[in-house]
């Protein structure tokens, strides 16, 4: 398997968890186009890869995840996925997510980081920009431990 398969095959594992874990609670998965028209039946629903802005470079930003719920997040919330099995390059992309986040996004966002490829300074770098907009860095496990609880 080229590592450029084996890197999506295995971000596309770490997507899948957090699909799995909006469905187990009680999200439901609507096409994007019609997210914005299924907000207004209040239940809770995601999608996937969701046009959400222009980047800083004015190219079109999609997001991994966004989710509405009635009460919990009635601005929606994003939700990132980034997977680095091997030693690579999506380190060095934490500046631009991080810029784009905090400037360009339109709903508080959380960010799942696992893999253990990427640079241990990077980790704590990204940690380090949690703030009001960036609200959550978690590992797999922190986001399950996380999704246990009420706030998702």
């Amino acid at each position: 398997m080229k590592q450029g398969t084996r890197a999506n095959f295995t971000g596309n594992a770490l997507e899948q968890i957090i699909y799995s874990t909006l469905e187990r609670k009680d999200y439901q998965f609507v096409d994007k186009k019609n997210f914005e028209a299924t907000r207004y039946l209040e239940q809770p629903v995601f999608t996937i890869q969701y046009p959400i802005a222009r980047s800083v470079y004015d190219t079109q930003l999609y997001c991994d995840f966004i989710l509405y719920h009635p009460t919990k997040h009635p601005n929606c919330l994003i939700i990132e996925s980034k997977w680095q099995q091997s030693t690579g390059s999506v380190d060095e992309k934490f500046p631009f997510l991080v810029l784009n986040i905090k400037k360009q996004y339109p709903d508080s966002t959380i960010v799942v980081l696992d893999g253990g490829g990427y640079k241990k300074g990077a980790e704590k770098w990204l940690r380090g920009q949690v703030d009001e907009k960036l609200i959550h860095i978690f590992n797999m496990m922190e986001f399950q431990k996380w999704s246990n609880g009420e706030e998702l």
